[in-house]
């Protein structure tokens, strides 16, 4: 009978410590999900960041293509290369006359 008592008390302390056991694991478990959910959160944080970054990139960009598309568009207009014989060159009309200081 003494046999079957310490029997059963020895594996209600192998339970105890398995259940113990059990804890810590969880625990632990517990503790590197928040741990990687945190390192998640940092990378997603700097994504976003950069992301929005990239599309304010992106729209100075778009910008930048409408202005010289418009450009592109006026370059064969007479005014266009009046313009830039004057400003870029220096040239005048025959008949302009010029003070120079």
């Amino acid at each position: 009978m003494a046999q079957i008592k310490n029997f059963f008390s020895h594996i209600k302390l192998v339970r105890q410590r398995s259940s113990n056991l059990s804890k810590i694991v969880v625990i632990v478990t517990i503790v590197l999900c928040m741990g990687a959910l945190c390192t998640l959160r940092l990378a997603m944080n700097k994504i976003e960041n950069r992301t929005g970054d990239l599309r304010t990139q992106a729209a100075a960009l778009e910008e930048d293509n409408t202005d010289l598309e418009q450009k592109i568009q006026d370059l064969g207009s007479v005014q266009s290369v009046h313009d830039i014989a004057q400003e870029e060159l220096g040239l005048v009309s025959p008949d302009a006359v010029v003070f120079q200081p």
